[in-house]
This record gives C-alpha cells, structure tokens and sequence, in this order.
C-alpha cells in the first residue's frame, strides 16, 4: 500500500515537471509581450503620437538683433541697436485642425494595435492547435510502430520455426521501418510547432527534445464554430479593418481643411526696444506672407484626392470581407461534416479491427490480412487528424478576415 502511494506520489510529480498548464488570459498576454511585431508596432505607434503633438507646439521663440553704426544730430558715430523678441505662433484655426487630426490618429493608433493583437493571437491559437492535433498524431504513429514491431516479432518466430517465407520477414520489416521512419517525420514537425510555441510566449524550460515538457492552455481546444449569423454581421459592421481605413479618410479631410486654414503659417510677430541717438523707443515687427500662389490648394487637392481614394478602398474592403467571411463559412460547415463522416468510418474500421484481431486468433485470416485491418484503422485516424488541422487553418482564415478570434463568440 506504501509503495503504490509512493509511485502515484511519483506520478504526480513527474506530470508537474513534464508540463505547465496555463489559462487563455496567461497566454494572450505572453503572446503579446513576446511579440517582436507588436513592440515594434506599439513603440512605432507612440513616436507618430508623439510627432502629432509636435506639430500642435509653437515653433521657438527667437531673438533678432540688428547693429548698426549711424550719425547723431551732432554728427558723431554712434551705435544704433534694435533687439527683438520673435515668435512664430500657431493660429487657432490652424491648431483647432491639428488637434481634431491628433483625437482622430490617438483612435485609428489603437484600433490599429487591437488589430494587430488580434491578429498575433489568432495565429498563436492556430499554432497551439495545430501542435495539440499533432501530438495527437505522433501517439498515433507511436502506436503504429508499436504494433509493427510486434507483429514483426510474431514474424521472427514463424520465420526461425520455417512457417514464414524470408521474403514475407523483409516485407514486414520494412512496414515497420517505414512505420519508425513516419513517426520520426512527425515528431520533427511537432518539435518545431513547440520550439515557436516556446519563442511566443517566452518558456525556457524545455529540454532538447521538446517532447518531455508541454504547455497546455486551458480554454483552448478543437472545437467547431458555432457562431450565428447575427453575430458575424455585428463583427463585419463593426470591422477593424474598414474602421481604420474610415479614420485615415477621416484624418485626410481634416488635413484638406488644414492646408485650406494653414495660409499663414510663416506668419512672425516681434516686439522689442531700439536704441538710437541715446534714446530707448518700443519697436515692433510683423511678417505676414502673401498666399498668393496655389501652394495650399494643391496641398488640399493632394488629400481631398487620398479622402476619395480610401472612402472607395473602404468599401471595397467592407465587400469583400463580408463574401470572404461567407466563403469560409460555409467550408466550415463541409470540413464539419467531413469530420464527422470520418468518425463513423473510424468507429467502423474499428469494428472491423475487432472482428479481424478475433478472426486471427482463431487462425481464419492470416496475419496479412489482420494488419490490413489494423493499418486501415490507423490511417482512419491520422486522416481525421488531418481534417482538424485543415478546419483549424480554415477557421484561422475566417479569423483574420473578421479581424477577431470567435473565441466565446456564440
């Protein structure tokens, strides 16, 4: 009794090492902290709001100074000073404009990061998934081995008692050599699906198969989409994509009536003392350009035509997203069906696994034709393996279309 409490003690300590399970938040988060792309874009998104603002300061204030040596009424050189104070000030019509233009970028900047994050998860879960149903193939091929090398076993001893023909002996090691070289192929891609799962959220603590330490992520597993069809017309009306495209057509009106406003902004007012005939007098200056050529207009043509562009490319987007999203929709619904057919076919190939292991053990079929039974089964299984990784990638497709995981979404 103390033993087998000791060994399920061991048991339990092995699991804990071999593995660490964490929730859906843990790994949203370390998806986007670990994301080389969404730092990149985080800090590239803070420096243009931080350049916007820029624009919304005064230029430096400056002092203009003049020196000059002229001839008092007595007819003696004296130095004749002229100190000004100079600023450059931003128009309130003009500053109204580039502050409207920063409310509008601050928003498209964050509907542009959620995007973006929305995105680095929606392929982290397509990775995590694929890595699940690929662990669930590698046990398959493990288990396909395992039953070649028995029956390669069984083979040997007919073979050393003269029942078997060498020919059929090197017929069944090469299927299982070829059943270990599979699995082989399989735990490669596996390791790999691990070591970029490793790169994403930032774990370490793998050894150097990949195989023996695994994440399991709590709330993420296979599952159909079962979203209604309202729903998805709430997230194509609410779409990031066409949101964003909206507030860079948004931003380039406001900066057509900025270059309409902006006619005077090398505009300069100074004021200052002047000292002349040993007096001190008040002197002011002011700079007012002319806008007389057809700079601003161009400037203003120049974004009201960007407007008109991305009101068109807006939507053309918002079109085609909604006949994407429909498209995949309904492979969806035929890589569903598909899944669910192959289940039978594996629960009738299993029967017929049954009935052929029964069969062989009474000596009425041979050993061939059991292994046909069993290898029929076996292929079943990494088929339907298959057919889920295909779903996930195609779920991963209508994702990124949508712009959001349907994680919860019902």
């Amino acid at each position: 009794m103390r033993l087998s409490k000791m060994f399920l003690f061991f048991c339990v300590m092995m699991s804990i090492v071999s593995g660490r399970e964490i929730s859906l938040e843990e790994f949203l988060k370390a998806v986007e902290r670990n994301s080389i792309e969404l730092i990149g874009n985080k800090a590239q998104y803070q420096s243009q709001l931080e350049n916007q603002k820029s624009l919304l300061s005064w230029d430096y204030p400056y002092v203009e100074t003049d020196i000059s040596v002229v001839k008092n009424s007595q007819g003696r050189n004296e130095p004749q000073t002229t100190a000004l104070l100079m600023i450059t000030p931003k128009l309130p019509w003009v500053s109204s404009m580039l502050r409207q233009s920063l409310n509008i970028k601050t928003i498209q900047y964050k509907k542009s990061y959620e995007l973006r994050k929305n995105l680095a998860f929606i392929a982290a879960k397509r990775l995590y998934l694929t890595y699940s149903i690929t662990k669930e193939k590698y046990n398959i091929y493990i288990q396909r081995e395992n039953n070649y090398r028995s029956q390669l076993d069984i083979a040997k001893q007919k073979l050393d008692a003269g029942s078997m023909s060498k020919k059929d002996y090197i017929n069944f090691r090469n299927s299982y050599l070829e059943a270990k070289l599979a699995k082989t192929n399989v735990k490669s891609t596996l390791v790999n699906l691990e070591k970029t799962i490793d790169t994403l959220i930032g774990e370490y603590s793998r050894d150097n198969t990949g195989l023996d330490s695994d994440i399991e992520v709590s709330g993420l597993s296979f599952e159909y989409v079962n979203i209604q069809n309202h729903i998805v017309n709430k997230i194509l009306d609410e779409s990031l994509y066409v949101e964003i495209i909206d507030l860079l057509a948004k931003d380039y009106q406001t900066n057509a009536k900025l270059a309409n406003r902006d006619r005077l902004s090398a505009l300069e007012i100074g004021a200052g003392i002047e000292n002349a005939n040993s007096s001190t007098n008040l002197s002011l200056k002011l700079q007012i350009p002319l806008p007389v050529t057809p700079k601003n207009t161009h400037l203003k043509r120049k974004y009201m035509a960007l407007q008109s562009g991305a009101l068109s490319q807006s939507e053309v987007t918002k079109r085609n997203i909604r006949i994407k999203a429909e498209s995949y929709m309904e492979q969806l619904k035929n890589k569903q069906q598909y899944i669910e057919i192959q289940k039978e076919n594996i629960q009738n190939k299993k029967s017929l696994m049954d009935m052929g292991k029964i069969a062989y053990d009474s000596q009425k079929i041979g050993l061939f034709e059991y292994l046909a039974y069993q290898n029929s089964y076996m292929d079943s299984l990494i088929t339907l393996a298959d057919a889920k990784i295909d779903y996930i990638d195609t779920e991963a497709l209508l994702e990124e279309t949508l712009g959001k995981s349907l994680i919860g979404e019902k």
